[in-house]
């Protein structure tokens, strides 16, 4: 039922119970209305929550569900990533370490190139 359909289906409920009370036709139900009347527009409040809950609920709380579903996919990304980052680093310093002892080496073949050079022109002479 829309909104505005039940609007006027209820006024003109409320407009015939009105209407039916002034005519006293309604005297011997008095005891059954009275309460009626009485909780009548709480309860259309209550109704009109709980369409605007029934109606609106779903769509939100499925936004809300397809929301956490990203960010635990962003968080997985950015953890994956991370642990890449961390194995980059450890990869660079291995490498690194390794090219700190070949330099050692080159510089030790260098220096006893240049001593066997140094004796080979010693000899010569």
């Amino acid at each position: 039922m829309m909104p505005a359909t039940g609007a006027v289906v209820s006024t003109s409920v409320i407009v015939l119970l009105v209407e039916l009370a002034r005519s006293g036709a309604l005297q011997q139900y008095k005891e059954i209305l009275a309460p009626l009347l009485g909780w009548g527009p709480g309860l259309l409040i209550l109704m009109g929550f709980l369409w605007l809950a029934h109606t609106y609920a779903p769509p939100l709380i499925e936004s809300q569900r397809a929301t956490a579903t990203a960010l635990q996919r962003l968080a997985d990304a950015v953890e994956h990533n991370d642990s890449s980052s961390h194995d980059l680093v450890l990869a660079m310093q291995v490498n690194s370490d390794k090219l700190e002892q070949l330099r050692s080496t080159v510089a030790d073949l260098q220096a006893h190139v240049q001593q066997l050079k140094e004796d080979w022109r010693n000899g010569r002479k």
